[in-house]
This record gives C-alpha cells, sequence and structure tokens, in this order.
C-alpha cells in the first residue's frame, strides 16, 4: 500500500497549487511496519517545511521588489543561495540582492532583503531547543538529543551549539544594559 502527502497551497487570488512532499509505503502489517516511523515523520515534515517556506520567502521577496518611497522597481544585482536553519532540517535557499534605489541616500549600493531580516539563519525555536538542551546537558550530548529527535540531513557540531549559546547569552546581556546596585 502506498501513501502519498500532498501539500496543497491556497493563493490569495484562490489558486489551488498542490505539491507532493513524501510518500510511505507499506506492504504486510508487522509491528514495525505499523504507522508511521521517526524517519517517515521526518521526511514528511521536512517536506511540508519547504513548501511552507518556499511560499514565504516568494511572498516576502516579492514585497522587496519595489522601493518604499518611490515603487520605482529595484534591479536585481544576482544571489548567493544560503542555508536557514530550522527545527525540521536545514532549508536552502536562493538570496537575491537588489540595488538601493536612488531616491533615498543609502550606506551601500545594493542589499540583500533576506540577510536583513533573518541575520543568523537561525529559527529562534530551534535556537531556543540548542540553548535549552546545552544549559541541561554536554554539548555533545545535545547534538545527539537533536540529532535523534529533529529532521536534520547534515551533522549537526558541538561547536555550533556552543556558539549559538555564546551569541544568545551575549545578545541577551546587551539587552539587560548595566546592571544596577541594589539600595
Amino acid at each position: 500500500m502506498t501513501f502519498k502527502v500532498q501539500v496543497v497551497t491556497v493563493t490569495e487570488s484562490g489558486e489551488e497549487v498542490v505539491r507532493d512532499v513524501a510518500c510511505v509505503e507499506r506492504q504486510e502489517l508487522t509491528p514495525a511496519s505499523l504507522g508511521l516511523a521517526i524517519a517517515d515523520s521526518k521526511a514528511i515534515l521536512q517536506g511540508l517545511q519547504e513548501v511552507v517556506v518556499e511560499w514565504q520567502m516568494r511572498t516576502y521577496l516579492d514585497t522587496q521588489r519595489h522601493c518604499p518611497h518611490c515603487g520605482k522597481l529595484r534591479q536585481s544585482k544576482g544571489g548567493h543561495h544560503t542555508v536557514f536553519r530550522t527545527v525540521f532540517g536545514d532549508l536552502p535557499v536562493e538570496s537575491p540582492r537588489f540595488t538601493h534605489c536612488p531616491c533615498q541616500e543609502q550606506a551601500t549600493a545594493s542589499f540583500s532583503p533576506l540577510a536583513a531580516l533573518l541575520p543568523e539563519r537561525t529559527t529562534p525555536e530551534l535556537l531556543y531547543l540548542e540553548t535549552k538542551w546545552a544549559s541541561l546537558a554536554s554539548y555533545g550530548i545535545t547534538v545527539k538529543l537533536l540529532q535523534d529527535v529533529l529532521p536534520f540531513d547534515e551533522p549537526l557540531e558541538a561547536v555550533t551549539i556552543r556558539n549559538h549559546l555564546c551569541t544568545l547569552a551575549e545578545r541577551l546581556e546587551e539587552e539587560l544594559g548595566e546592571e544596577q546596585g541594589r539600595l
């Protein structure tokens, strides 16, 4: 028996776009073949995440194509591939660069809207899980936990967890500001 998992995206105009995200095959019923396996669920979540992010990125980038001041279409200056890390796996995306409109003075000639919106390239939810688990266990154990539970394709390194934890701690310290003495 074959189970096909599809995502139907309904655009603002009401158009429906169907995309296959996963296929699960089962033959005879055994304790091991009952329901979904962890690998099946990870593949389904990864596929769903790719569809959602693709539409979100496309919609966001469409809003960035025009200058917010004069409405003129910004020129594309190429792009590069980047990877965003989420709890459902790494997502490769195309990150375009646009030239700034000459109607306003800018410090640079071009910019990347995705780099400005998502500078850390890691979702807050994943950073939360990494820092929470790293505060309870060693970085190495945290890596093993994340890889067992979350659908990561690429190996995760303990140093990545440590770096994310330190970066987050520094940001929180900056947000707190100078400590005030108690009276």
